[in-house]
């Protein structure tokens, strides 16, 4: 998404402070043929690629954000990240795990899903996985649902919005077999600052900035949310939505 490569600086502050609980890559891993090679494609900074780096020997990601990649590049050296999108990539490889971090929606999911039955081994394990519009616990809760409704929802694309059929897109790919949907337990504690930048850097918030809050808008909501928060650490719903399937 343009949002997220123009905003690439904030992006990777912010997205840096949502982790995804160990036990998601654990068990991707332990159901892979074998730990030598993994993709993450939809990379963006690499966050959640270098997740992968504890159970992987070789770990590469992909994207079509420059400046994305750019700064995956700089965060994890030890990782080979490429410019490109994923329904175009051409890797050299084969990989035991491939797997797109709340960014699969934003893709031609078809031809991501035809490309894997060569990108994968047989055996080889596909997960997309992502969370849905994140729950803030405590006083914040209703501002940040009452933003949503009187001024971000017009902005979300309706890919955000719409019933998730990956699902049942796995399932008529006649490559893939063993498709099901697991949920992954995952609360967080983020500062109200945080949670601030974290709206700030999504696609639906970026588009209400531009098109009709503008930079007053920015600094209001990030006084509000500062002000109803105060300085204790805020639980936040980040419960992980994982789609998986198995290469014939």
């Amino acid at each position: 998404m343009k949002q997220f490569n123009k905003n690439a600086k904030s992006y990777d502050i912010v997205r840096g402070k949502i982790t995804y609980p160990d036990g998601l890559y654990h068990s991707l891993s332990t159901r892979s043929p074998s730990n030598e090679a993994a993709l993450d494609i939809g990379c963006g900074n690499g966050v959640y690629t270098i997740r992968l780096k504890a159970y992987f020997a070789y770990v590469q990601g992909c994207d079509l954000g420059d400046a994305l990649i750019e700064r995956a590049r700089h965060n994890y050296p030890d990782i080979t990240f490429n410019v490109s999108p994923a329904e175009t990539f051409s890797p050299l490889r084969n990989y035991d795990l491939i797997t797109s971090a709340t960014s699969f929606y934003w893709m031609d999911r078809k031809k991501v899903l035809i490309n894997l039955k060569n990108w994968l081994k047989p055996g080889g394990l596909f997960c997309a996985y992502k969370y849905d519009f994140l729950l803030v616990y405590g006083p914040l809760r209703d501002y940040i649902e009452k933003e949503l409704v009187t001024r971000w929802t017009k902005h979300r694309d309706p890919r955000l919005t719409q019933y998730d059929d990956t699902l049942e897109l796995i399932r008529d790919c006649p490559h893939l077999h063993n498709a099901q949907r697991e949920v992954f337990a995952n609360i967080i504690f983020l500062s109200a600052e945080d949670i601030a930048l974290f709206f700030l850097s999504t696609s639906y918030v970026t588009c209400y900035v531009e098109q009709e809050g503008g930079t007053a808008y920015v600094h209001e909501f990030m006084k509000n949310v500062m002000t109803l928060s105060g300085s204790t650490p805020i639980a936040v719903n980040f419960d992980i939505h994982a789609f998986t399937a198995v290469n014939r």
